[in-house]
Order: structure tokens, then sequence, then C-alpha cells
């Protein structure tokens, strides 16, 4: 009886390897494995599905601009996906609030629906609430990053200094800064004294 090879997926190690030599299949993969979180992540970012489909496309670009760059975390991308989410989303509110102020000018006849229930489906499966993405809204791109990864997603400070190609002590002093800023509305994610320390 002929021996039955069992087919592994390749894990995003590999297939960042290949990535990084330019093979397109491994992009795919890639996008495919690890598009649904990202896209959830910028509809709690964004105000509308469409911003929120034009900033996860945007990480996935910058995920094959920088597949040179890019650093697993726990052998995965997606906290690096995740951070150049928070950065893309940022960038597009600053951008889209520049231009809102050059239309503000113009009288609508109708204005564009805001998908607040796609978004709120999309909190609700993150456990996010409306305060705190406002807060995250709020932030600078390099703030919200950190708080996406450490708060949010429940990565360790030295996980996501790994991801943002910072030291780990800059990571603790942001989220200690942006903590004490938002203290009440972050309250419900606020980690323990031993998480705080790792």
């Amino acid at each position: 009886m002929p021996e039955i090879r069992e087919s592994r997926a390749p894990d995003d190690g590999e297939l960042l390897f290949r990535l990084s030599r330019g093979d397109e299949p491994a992009y795919r993969l890639l996008h495919d494995r690890h598009q649904a979180p990202v896209f959830r992540m910028s509809l709690v970012l964004m105000r509308t599905s469409w911003d929120a489909e034009e900033v996860a496309a945007t990480a996935f670009f910058e995920l094959w601009r920088r597949r040179d760059k890019v650093r697993l975390v726990d052998g995965s991308v997606l906290p690096w996906l995740l951070a150049t989410t928070s950065f893309a989303a940022k960038n597009s509110l600053r951008s889209r609030r520049r231009y809102q102020r050059l239309l503000s000018r113009i009288p609508h006849a109708e204005e564009t629906p805001d998908h607040a229930d796609e978004v709120a489906r999309a909190m609700d499966s993150l456990k996010i609430t409306h305060s705190v993405r406002d807060a995250l809204q709020q932030l600078n791109p390099r703030d919200a990053s950190v708080v996406v990864l450490c708060v949010v997603h429940e990565l360790s400070a030295a996980e996501a200094a790994v991801v943002l190609g910072i030291p780990v002590g800059t990571v603790k002093s942001r989220l200690s800064r942006v903590k004490s800023r938002l203290r009440g509305t972050l309250h419900e994610y606020a980690p323990s004294t031993e998480e705080a320390t790792a």
C-alpha cells in the first residue's frame, strides 16, 4: 500500500522567506490567512467599510513593498500587519480631514451612509467600545500602534517592540503615557501588575 504524505500548510516564516524572493503565491497565502483580522481592525479605526477596505489594502501593499523588512512575532506576520494597519488608518484619517475641510464649503444633497452596523459588528468581534475606538483615533500613529498591539491584541511589550522596531523601554513609556491620558476609557483593558511589568 503506497505511503500517504500529509500536506502541511506552510507557516508564516516560510511564506515570508518565499515572499522576500518575490514569490506571489506566498503573498496570496499570507493575504488569505490574515485578511479577516486586518479588515476587522481597519473597520474599528475607520468610519466606513469603503475606507476600511482601502486601509486593509494599503497594509497588504506594504507587506509586499517592505517584504524584506517585515518582522515576525511568535512566527506570525499578523502583529506587523496590525501595526501597519494602524499607521495606514491614521494617515488616511489625516488626509480625509484635510479633504473634508476643503469640501465643507460645498453644499451636499445627501450624506454618504456610514455602515454603522458593520463597524459595530467589527468592534464586537474585537471587544472594543465606541469610546476606545474614538480614543484610538485621537492618538498619533506611533502611540495608536502601541495601544493596538499591547492593549487590544495583548502582545507583550517585548513582542510589540519587535513588530515596531523600537526598544522595549520606548514601548513601555508610550503605553504608560497613553494609559495615563486615557485611564478611564481603557480601564477595562488595564493589564494586571505582572503584565504591566512583562
